[in-house]
């Protein structure tokens, strides 16, 4: 079951015990406000043993009381939060926790869990804090009745699951409502209006944001993380200099992790283009590996390409079958009025029952160990890279020479065609390096380079001094790398011609495969077959030999050497640029 979206904006404040909602009617665009009577609500909060959704600041429970009570998932939005929700008796199957409550200790339900699967994985989820709230709500309405927010005046009383802590306070909170102005500008101004005037009741803004973290003694959700690695264990020298090859390649990773785990959920939902988009991170990721491997161990490397491979192949069953049962349903369209019902329930509705397995396969997988245990990997080697030596090694200089790397493999891949004895797969051989060049120099065009940040607890005159000098030094390297993103970025849309070209040369080959095996097929059950010779004739480009891919392969290559080549930061004045090659 599909939980009900919505997106929840809202802000707290801290009030002493004993204040009073102010009179509210006197903001701007209120017509008149309703106060209800209080009640209680209580919820679990869960989260597995290493805070994992914590970490990215999303909300997790199971709430009782209220209009809304059921399974809430809240997680960040470009302008507030999204609130998905479940009814209470979602999955439910009449079983109860070890405490004897439904919904406690390991008995969140499945559909609850689906969109953060990829980032809980198979660990347990266990009650992070119990908290009570007596609500007492005042609607604000417009001047069509229509409710504009609600200000909550709640006493909360929480209990810490793990550390066995009780906090008590009192806050006040406002949320937008149905009826909420449409534009962004004027929904920051109603509440900035309900703002003033709590503030002149003796509100503050909360310093924390969620009940949650409140409950267990901290400002954010963020500060629940638990470290993955062992404390005290510093940095690599490598991120620590704002020009290391580390600082960039990294930044990529982490950030083709993070989109990766973003598609994971629409992915099992099978949404438009998700396998195609989470298959496509995949191999972002492994060709920064490939590309920018010298920088790691080379045995980390190998492990994690593997592993990512092999969730390559399983989602690129269904993509496969995706792209064929498209282009034969485009090509049948074409060939009417000579179409047969026969020829499109062999070839379109065969492909459809093929999407539908691979389908049920890719979900399978996304639900395995082998599959969380490859996102562990992926979180670690992140997080806390295996470095070799050259990955101090100044990022210009490092990238320009690996890149060079991908253009000269492409290079013997294209020698190889010409005297290959099957040119075709030689030819997916060079389709295979061009896209790997191209989404190597995509990811360093778009890194997000990592910086570390200063420790802002530092008393001393001396720390604060070293925290500033750091951070205007990664703000000067940043800004000298940006002179490259451009040139990178046109080395990629070099490629990205090239790799449609030959990628869709492959699909046209494999396409004809499946036409002759149907056609085949359709003649010896004795069916008409001339939709089969329309098609094969469709879809054959005679024109496109292998001779004349080659020929536009080699121009697009000298056009990718001399880029590369070039790829040095622009002269300043007295500045020299370094020997090619060095």
């Amino acid at each position: 079951m599909t939980g009900r979206e919505q997106t929840e904006i809202e802000r707290k404040y801290d009030v002493a015990d004993g204040s009073q909602v102010p009179p509210l009617q006197g903001i701007r665009g209120v017509t008149a406000v309703e106060t209800h009577d209080p009640f209680t609500l209580t919820a679990v909060y869960y989260d597995t043993g290493t805070r994992d959704l914590a970490r990215h600041r999303i909300v997790l429970r199971r709430r009782e009381g209220g209009s809304d009570a059921g399974w809430h998932l809240k997680t960040p939005a470009d302008e507030g939060r999204t609130e998905v929700h479940w009814p209470l008796d979602i999955g439910q199957t009449g079983e109860t926790g070890e405490s004897g409550e439904p919904g406690d200790a390991g008995t969140v339900p499945d559909e609850v869990l689906e969109p953060v699967r990829a980032i809980v994985r198979d660990r347990a989820l266990t009650p992070l804090a119990r908290i009570s709230t007596v609500r007492t709500t005042t609607h604000l309405l417009g001047s069509d009745a229509e409710p504009l927010a609600e200000v909550a005046d709640d006493e909360v009383a929480a209990s810490d699951a793990r550390g066995g802590t009780y906090r008590k306070w009192r806050e006040w909170e406002v949320e937008l409502l149905a009826g909420a102005p449409d534009t962004r500008k004027e929904r920051t101004r109603l509440l900035d209006a309900v703002e003033a005037t709590l503030a002149a009741a003796g509100a503050h803004p909360s310093a924390s944001v969620a009940k949650i973290a409140r409950a267990v003694g901290v400002d954010s959700l963020t500060d629940l993380a638990v470290s993955p690695v062992l404390p005290g264990l510093l940095p690599s020298p490598a991120l620590l200099d704002p020009e290391s090859a580390a600082v960039i390649v990294v930044g990529a990773l982490r950030d083709l992790t993070a989109t990766l785990i973003a598609n994971d959920p629409l992915a099992r939902a099978d949404a438009p283009d998700a396998v195609h988009k989470m298959r496509t991170t995949v191999r972002r990721l492994r060709s920064v590996l490939a590309v920018y491997g010298r920088l790691f161990e080379k045995t980390a490397v190998t492990e994690l390409r593997f592993e990512l491979k092999h969730l390559g192949i399983e989602l690129g069953r269904v993509r496969d079958v995706e792209v064929r049962r498209a282009r034969l349903a485009a090509e049948l369209a074409a060939a009417a009025p000579h179409s047969t019902v026969d020829a499109d329930i062999r070839l379109v509705g065969g492909a459809r029952r093929e999407h539908a397995e691979a389908l049920d396969g890719v979900r399978g997988y996304l639900l395995s160990t082998r599959y969380y245990r490859t996102l562990d990997a992926l979180d670690a080697f992140a997080e806390w890279p295996p470095f070799g030596p050259k990955a101090g090694r100044p990022a210009a200089a490092e990238i320009r020479r690996d890149l060079a790397g991908a253009v000269r493999t492409l290079a013997k891949r294209t020698d190889a065609v010409a005297g290959a004895d099957a040119p075709e797969p030689a030819l997916h051989e060079v389709r295979k390096a061009a896209r790997r060049l191209r989404y190597a120099a995509e990811a360093v065009a778009q890194a997000q380079p990592v910086r570390l940040e200063p420790d802002i607890s530092a008393t001393k005159k001396t720390a604060k001094k070293a925290a500033r000098k750091s951070a205007k030094a990664f703000d000067k390297a940043a800004a000298r790398f940006d002179e490259l993103r451009g040139r990178y970025d046109d080395i990629a849309g070099v490629a990205k011609p090239l790799v449609k070209r030959l990628g869709d040369r492959r699909d046209r080959q494999l396409l004809l495969e499946e036409v002759e095996r149907a056609g085949q097929t359709a003649h010896e059950a004795g069916e008409n077959t001339l939709v089969y010779g329309l098609l094969l004739a469709r879809t054959e480009e005679p024109d496109d030999t292998v001779d004349v891919v080659l020929a536009d392969v080699r121009k697009t290559l000298r056009r990718l050497e001399k880029m590369v080549r070039s790829l040095w930061p622009r002269r300043r004045a007295g500045a020299v640029s370094p020997a090619p090659g060095r």
